[in-house]
């Protein structure tokens, strides 16, 4: 490798990190706020209320122009004739549906605005502004109920805040440049390929909150407004963990979509370490979640809590894990411009997991939903990987070797640990488990300038 080329990648490889942690504190911080406001917001609001109020941050969030259109046009349906909710809040459920139809045009341009920063690699300014967006989204209604407990109120109040984010997102970009506030045109000869481009991408923005976030409006039909709150306050709380592989790839969507075709053999090996690292992150988080599901939930949230969430808690936690690493393929197949395999995806998997979301709900209930869930996030990394791979033709060959024998022993001990009740068996287990996990990786996975890096860094800090 020449050394202009080798001092790029170096380069790319400090750019990363920096820009990862930046991403890191721009979800992690909000994330401190969700566990300490959840707790007041669910004895202030009760468990229906606060169910409700979980299902408009989705919409206000992260629903497409298409799917919330859909929401608002079948408004008085979903309330009335769908939704298992008290009469008493029905009206106001209604009202607060329209109300995020002002929300509509405001989700929907500031992603693009925020892509402009992205390209720039301005994302110090980018987490800034979504530490107080994701800061707000919880404060904003605990400081509302302070003078009311009006959902409409409180939806209200989240509209402004996203209304003043959108802002301060066209601020900075027309402070990164000048020329867009003077040079604003339109090119015909861009209608193709951003057409092409933005359709799938469109197909994404329409399937992917129908498949992430129907179970909750599932449940919310067969079963009941108050038992969303079982199911998604442990979701809202564990799904925070993929703002690991969310900083990670936020940063590696403008690198794969610049260096996959001047240089494949970066973009490869960024991926692969990417991957391996989220797994070495996430798994002993992952694993502790699990062990302890029910004596945190209890601690956190109360007795009722713990009951009714604990096994949704750990089969949420296992999946976040499948999801995580499922990030890298995706988000490689996004920034190398093939958004048409994701968006085909998940058009294939839209019908199959809508069914069976719909019949495992009306079995199981919301413990149903959260298994099918899980299962989801593990054919989808399958598939994703699957598909990734081929782009970046890599073949992987296996043969069994005695590392796997100890992954297999470390598996069928995580596993035994959620059957266990004594806490000091549990401990025990975890930290065997942990353990070898640590002897795993330090003895297979890391390579020599890793262990070395490690080493330097320790040595630095001691």
């Amino acid at each position: 490798m020449e050394e202009s080329e080798s001092k790029k990648i170096v380069y790319s490889g400090s750019l990363i990190a920096k820009n990862t942690v930046f991403n890191i504190l721009g979800y992690g911080i909000p994330l401190i706020f969700a566990l300490a406001i959840i707790p007041l917001l669910i004895k202030g609001l009760g468990e229906e209320k606060f169910g409700i109020l979980s299902l408009t941050w989705v919409v206000i969030g992260y629903f497409s122009f298409v799917a919330t259109s859909i929401v608002m046009l079948l408004a008085n349906t979903i309330v009335y004739k769908v939704f298992n909710i008290s009469q008493s809040l029905q009206n106001e459920t209604l009202i607060t549906i329209y109300i995020l139809a002002l929300s509509i045009p405001i989700v929907t341009t500031t992603t693009g605005i925020r892509g402009l920063l992205e390209a720039y690699q301005k994302f110090g300014i980018i987490n800034i502004i979504r530490t107080f967006l994701g800061v707000s989204s919880f404060l904003v209604p605990l400081l509302c109920l302070a003078f009311t407990d009006s959902l409409y109120w409180m939806v209200i109040f989240l509209v402004v805040v996203r209304i003043i984010v959108w802002i301060l997102y066209l601020y900075q970009g027309f402070k990164l440049n000048e020329e867009l506030k003077k040079k604003l045109y339109f090119e015909n000869n861009l209608i193709r390929p951003i057409l092409r481009l933005g359709g799938w991408m469109t197909v994404s923005n329409i399937t992917v909150p129908l498949i992430v976030y129907m179970d909750r409006f599932l449940i919310g039909a067969f079963v009941s407004a108050a038992v969303i709150a079982y199911y998604t306050t442990p979701y809202e709380v564990i799904s925070k963990l993929l703002i690991i592989p969310g900083a990670i790839t936020g940063v590696l969507f403008p690198t794969f979509s610049a260096s996959y075709l001047t240089n494949p053999d970066f973009a490869k090996k960024v991926s692969i370490l990417a991957a391996k690292y989220i797994f070495f992150l996430l798994y002993p988080i992952v694993l502790t979640i699990i062990t302890f599901a029910n004596e945190g939930l209890n601690l956190w949230l109360g007795e009722n809590f713990a009951e009714n969430s604990s096994l949704i808690l750990q089969l949420i936690a296992a999946g976040v894990l499948f999801n995580s690493i499922a990030y890298i393929p995706f988000t490689f197949l996004e920034g190398i411009g093939r958004p048409d395999i994701t968006a085909k995806i998940q058009l294939f998997e839209l019908p199959i997991y809508l069914i069976s979301m719909w019949f495992a709900i009306k079995k199981l209930g919301i413990n149903g939903a959260a298994l099918v869930w899980f299962i989801r996030m593990i054919i989808d990394s399958l598939i994703l990987f699957y598909f990734s791979e081929k782009k970046l033709f890599v073949r992987f060959e296996f043969r069994f070797k005695n590392k796997h024998y100890f992954i297999f022993l470390l598996v069928l001990i995580s596993f035994f640990i959620v059957f266990l009740e004594s806490a000091v068996l549990k401990f025990s287990l975890l930290a065997l488990t942990l353990t070898m996990f640590s002897f795993l990786i330090w003895k297979f996975f890391l390579g020599e300038d890793e262990k070395n890096f490690l080493i330097s860094r320790i040595k630095i800090n001691s």
